[in-house]
C-alpha cells in the first residue's frame, strides 16, 4: 500500500498592488461561499463586488500602514489576508491603531489544511512589529465554521452589527433569491473565512 505523500507547508509572503489581480478567484469563493449560506444581507454580484474590492485594497496598501499577506503552495496562490490599519476608535480602546482583519479566503480545496492557521500567524506577528496587541474581524452570523475558527483562535464575541429594513421587521425578497433556502452550515473546522462588516467595508459599500 502506497502511503500518500504529506503536503508540503505552505509559505506566507508579503502582497503587493501588483499582486491584488491574482486575488479575484479566492475573492469569489468566499463570496459564493456566503451566497450558499443564505447570508442574511444580499450580496452583492461579483462582477460589481470584485472591482470595489480591489479598489479598496489598492487603497489600503498604497497607504503604507495597510498590508497584505499570500499563501503559496509551490507557485499556486492558495489563500490571502488582507490587514487594514486605522486611526484609534474613538469609543473602543484599541491601543495606538485600530486593526482589522478586513478579509481572509483559502481556495475551497485547501481548507483544514492549516493555511488560514498560517495567515493568522503571520498577520500577528506583522502587528506585533508595528507594536500592535490586538484587531478584530467580522464574520457573517450564518458562517458558523469560521466563527469556531477565529473562537479556536482566542476571539470573543464584542460588539453585535444588526442589519434592519425601513418600514418593517421582514426581509424582503431581492432579485434572484426567490424562495432560496437557507443553506447547511458551513463544513467542520477548516472554513477559514471572514465577510467584512460595513464598518470594514467602507461604509457598507459592498
Amino acid at each position: 500500500m502506497t502511503t500518500p505523500a504529506a503536503r508540503t507547508a505552505a509559505t506566507i509572503a508579503p502582497l503587493d498592488a501588483a499582486a491584488l489581480d491574482a486575488l479575484e478567484p479566492l475573492w469569489r469563493t468566499l463570496i459564493d461561499h456566503l451566497r450558499e449560506m443564505d447570508s442574511v444581507v444580499e450580496l452583492v454580484p461579483h462582477e460589481r463586488s470584485w472591482p470595489r474590492r480591489r479598489a479598496i485594497y489598492e487603497a489600503l496598501l498604497d497607504d503604507g500602514t495597510s498590508f497584505a499577506l499570500g499563501a503559496w503552495r509551490g507557485e499556486l496562490l492558495i489563500g490571502y489576508a488582507m490587514v487594514r490599519i486605522a486611526p484609534p476608535d474613538a469609543v473602543w480602546f484599541t491601543g495606538s491603531h485600530y486593526a482589522e482583519l478586513l478579509s481572509l479566503s483559502i481556495a475551497p480545496d485547501e481548507r483544514g489544511n492549516g493555511v488560514g492557521g498560517a495567515l493568522l500567524d503571520a498577520v500577528e506577528a506583522g502587528l506585533t512589529a508595528r507594536g500592535l496587541d490586538q484587531y478584530v474581524i467580522g464574520v457573517d452570523t450564518v458562517n458558523a465554521g469560521a466563527q469556531r475558527f477565529y473562537e479556536r483562535r482566542g476571539f470573543r464575541d464584542g460588539f453585535h452589527l444588526l442589519h434592519g429594513w425601513v418600514g418593517g421587521p421582514a426581509r424582503p425578497t431581492a432579485p434572484g433569491r426567490g424562495s432560496q433556502t437557507v443553506g447547511a452550515a458551513s463544513p467542520e473546522p477548516g472554513v477559514d473565512e471572514v465577510l467584512e462588516t460595513p464598518e470594514t467595508a467602507m461604509h457598507g459599500e459592498d
